[in-house]
């Protein structure tokens, strides 16, 4: 068990060390992502681009691009929790009484490593409902082309052929492409709302993401000596905490 507490306790100093940069990349993604100032901005933009001449649904690149990164990074934010968490857990010292703070100084920064990590895991579970919804909506358009197909039997009888009178039938068949009605702007409208709720998500997310992994690496950092030690080398109990 000494190995694994060596592995992971070098694991985390590894993680801390990064740090810096994720918080940068994050911050960094935030401006990208996101570039519209207001939400009516970002209604402008996608009412614009909505694409309602195809048959196919080309969705909304921008909130895709968004949500592909969210996923990644709180991907990557769990795995580093996690890892904190079995950090926490292989330095726990053996049950005993007295000089009992660091035990709790441990309890305390596992408590918030672990609701971070479920928070953040509710937020990816509810990502994929963005596709099914704006595909719902999107097929809803009655200004979207459909493919109908139709065909017709023509049938005709002559006579004074060389074998007597005769029967000819003729079939034709057609397909045409043609708007299943009139242009709606509700439901273009419910489309692009949709577009501008997931954005406004994927922005907060992104957000929380960020403000919640650099309270981890706060506690952590502040709290480390007590984490790895929490019966102390040496007799003290003085810590930071938050």
């Amino acid at each position: 068990m000494e190995f694994l507490l060596q592995q992971s306790k070098s694991e985390v100093e590894a993680i801390l060390a990064s740090a810096p940069s994720d918080i940068e990349r994050i911050s960094a993604s935030l401006k990208s992502l996101f570039p519209h100032a207001t939400l009516s901005g970002a209604s402008a933009a996608f009412t614009s681009a909505l694409n309602i001449s195809s048959v196919d649904n080309p969705g909304n690149k921008e909130v895709t691009d968004a949500l592909f990164v969210v996923r990644d990074e709180i991907s990557a934010a769990v795995a580093k929790i996690m890892a904190f968490e079995r950090f926490i857990a292989l330095s726990n010292p053996p049950m005993e009484d007295g000089n009992n703070f660091g035990v709790t100084v441990q309890m305390m920064v596992a408590k918030y490593c672990k609701d971070t990590r479920e928070s953040l895991e509710k937020i990816a579970d509810g990502l994929p409902a963005y596709f099914d919804s704006r595909a719902g909506a999107y097929e809803k358009m009655p200004s979207v082309p459909s493919k109908t197909s139709s065909s017709s039997t023509s049938t005709s009888s002559s006579s004074g052929g060389k074998d007597g009178d005769e029967e000819k039938k003729s079939t034709s068949s057609s397909t045409e492409e043609k708007a299943s009605g009139c242009t709606s702007a509700d439901r273009s409208n419910h489309v692009v709302a949709i577009d501008v709720n997931f954005y406004f998500k994927l922005n907060t997310a992104l957000k929380t993401i960020l403000d919640s992994y650099a309270v981890v690496i706060d506690n952590v950092t502040k709290n480390f000596d007590k984490l790895a030690a929490p019966k102390g080398t040496s007799g003290s109990n003085s810590m930071s905490m938050f």
